[in-house]
């Protein structure tokens, strides 16, 4: 980074940290969220003008996702812009990129063909560069694009592709992903033996990976499938899994769609009184996303209900709800099962003029989808034939050029390969080489975590005991159940070199619950982070915090019957996540003097971190503050995790 960019920066990040304390504060309420988006994507552009190196353009990309919904409609533009700096840097990477985020916005904004343009010229790069994860992922968002326009045919091939090379590679959790929208897709084309298989396939791996919101997704589409087969009793039961995982998930959209679709399966059960009760909490939800399409299909039901009922002025009063809202958002399946509904309370009325026209309103919308669907068909076969028909073009072209400089190559290849052998050779002996010491890294970093894990579980067990002997069995019980929950989840970090960091939160979560258990509540908790972080996609070493936190609760705060604080906090700083524990307790110079103890796994700490800084040199070094020098109470400790992915 140059010194007038890096002076530049600090300049902007400055005017962006008073533009959001603006945005935040009461004064702010009345500013134009467009000003404020103008001002982010200025302060960017200017930034791009003077990048001139891959590491600053990283960065920047990364400022641009973080800032996307800050940015509005500046959104596109900005990355068009980046691209267009990639490609007279030759940053391939970052083109890569930028296509496939470029080609989901438009996707977003229905712009479809263009969506698709956008992921080709990604994968073209991705291939060149030979990255498995982003082909897989253009794959999929290919296979995304043509399914979101009802080009199911075309759609299959790419998820296909992608799942080829999640196997290969063991891309599991992506693999569950893919599998999952297969799945979708052949129940769109009502192939339902083939759609359970992929959900089951995706359930499997979901269920290894304890990835719940999948197992949700998967729930709820099998749940379908089995109502479609007249299975009510079974797809109630998967419904219910379901709606389980997504309360457990806070999942609120996810639990409208769960809620109706309990409805449906009650009522092809018969039991009204039941399917009214799911339809009723489904529609609040549907109406806080505006979610019209699915209102409409639970007004509808509702409206069955009311005619089953022999409630025919509540009928109509749902039917014609049901019926503005499909018209609004052009559901074709919800206006047929809507005129089915009107033609039977036309007739349990004897209005026979009316149920006639229903009837035939009914029969030309089901004209229309019929007519729609074979469109697509044919839609589908002529985009497929021209693709083929392309592809046999390239492959002739690609013969007759192989048959033109075959002389040539043929003289060309044996020079090639003479050289090639001594450089081969060479090869081979350096790369043993950089292997033999990347395995040596490797085995080095396992056996600083296996030192870890036992430590750690020697001291919840402790815990564990301590809190048997002082309290009821119930609690005890309780306090066993949640250890039994962390166990699971330190067990898993401990065969990998690097997980999300939701995750690894979460594991922190858990522990500081336990010891907040054992400690009576002596203590509470606080986790801070910054909104733009996508926890979900960092990766970080695991097992890194837990030590310090360990040692606030056993030494810092040991003297407190109540009032103890601690305090976690993550933000993104330079390609690192700048984690902070702070607590209130003596100090560490006062716990030091008193018992003198040192951690062991503070020790494993240590080297952990000498290892990591060997890979990345640019890492700061861990903080430890006692606070009582600067007029407060307690200690702060400051790490820095290279962000690994």
């Amino acid at each position: 980074m140059t010194p007038t960019f890096y002076r530049l920066s600090i300049a902007i990040k400055v005017t962006l940290l008073i533009g959001f304390t603006l945005a935040l504060s009461g004064t702010a309420k009345a500013a134009n969220k467009d000003s404020i988006a103008l001002l982010i994507n200025d302060t960017i552009c200017q930034q791009l003008k003077l990048v001139d190196d891959t590491s600053s353009m990283r960065q920047l990309f990364s400022k641009i996702r973080r800032c996307r919904r800050k940015l509005n409609h500046h959104y596109k533009p900005l990355l068009q812009e980046y691209i267009t700096l990639s490609e007279k840097l030759n940053y391939q990477y970052g083109q890569m990129k930028a296509y496939d985020y470029m080609g989901l916005q438009e996707r977003y904004d229905e712009n479809y063909e263009k969506a698709i343009g956008y992921h080709k010229q990604s994968l073209a790069i991705a291939m060149q560069l030979k990255d498995s994860a982003q082909m897989c992922y253009n794959y999929n968002n290919l296979g995304q694009a043509y399914r979101k326009q009802d080009l199911n045919i075309l759609a299959l091939p790419y998820f296909h592709k992608a799942l080829h090379i999640q196997e290969k590679v063991g891309l599991d959790k992506s693999a569950s992903y893919t599998h999952n929208s297969i799945g979708a897709t052949y129940l769109v084309q009502n192939e339902l033996e083939k759609a359970l298989y992929h959900l089951d396939q995706s359930t499997k791996i979901a269920r290894s990976n304890q990835d719940k919101r999948t197992l949700a997704f998967n729930y709820g589409l099998i749940g379908e499938i089995l109502l479609l087969q007249n299975q009510a009793d079974s797809a109630l039961a998967y419904f219910n899994d379901a709606l389980v995982i997504k309360k457990e998930l806070n999942y609120t959209k996810g639990l409208a769609v769960t809620y109706h679709l309990l409805g449906q399966a009650w009522f092809v059960k018969g039991d009204d009184t039941k399917a009214l009760e799911h339809f009723n909490l489904a529609i609040p939800i549907h109406q806080k996303y505006n979610n019209q399409r699915y209102l409409s299909l639970c007004y509808a039901y509702i409206a069955k209900i009311k005619l089953k009922l022999n409630q025919t002025d509540s009928t109509a009063f749902y039917l014609k709800k049901a019926h503005r809202l499909a018209s609004k958002v052009h559901s074709i399946e919800n206006l047929l099962l809507i005129g089915r509904t009107y033609t039977e309370l036309y007739q349990t009325e004897e209005n026979w003029q009316q149920a006639m026209l229903s009837i035939a309103s009914t029969n030309a919308l089901q004209d229309s989808l019929n007519n729609a669907k074979y469109h697509k068909q044919m839609q589908t076969l002529e985009i497929d034939y021209q693709t083929k028909k392309k592809v046999q073009q390239i492959e002739i072209l690609s013969a007759e050029n192989k048959i033109k400089n075959q002389r040539l190559r043929l003289g060309v290849a044996i020079i090639i390969i003479l050289i090639l052998g001594l450089v081969f050779t060479y090869y081979i002996l350096q790369t043993r080489k950089k292997s033999a010491k990347l395995k040596e890294e490797k085995l080095r970093q396992q056996l600083l975590k296996s030192q870890m894990n036992p430590h750690f579980i020697f001291n919840a067990l402790g815990s564990i005991q301590n809190y048997m002997y002082k309290n009821d069995p119930k609690k005890a019980a309780r306090y066993m159940g949640n250890f039994a929950a962390l166990t699971r989840s330190i067990l898993n970090n401990s065969s990998s070199d690097q997980v999300p960091l939701d995750e690894e939160i979460d594991t922190l979560k858990n522990y500081l619950e336990l010891e907040q258990l054992r400690a009576n509540s002596s203590f509470t908790y606080e986790i801070e982070g910054d909104d733009d972080l996508d926890t979900e996609f960092i990766q970080v070493p695991p097992m890194l915090l837990q030590p310090f936190i360990e040692n606030s609760i056993k030494h810092g705060l040991r003297h407190l019957d109540e009032g103890g604080l601690i305090t976690l906090r993550f933000i993104e700083k330079d390609n690192f996540i700048c984690a902070e524990i702070e607590d209130n307790g003596i100090g560490i110079t006062a716990s030091g003097k008193e018992d003198g103890h040192k951690s062991m796994a503070t020790q494993i700490f240590k080297q952990r971190i000498s290892l990591l800084k060997n890979s990345y040199p640019t890492m700061p070094d861990p903080l430890i503050q006692d606070l009582t020098t600067t007029n407060k109470k307690g200690t702060l400790v400051r790490i820095f995790l290279p962000i690994l992915n």
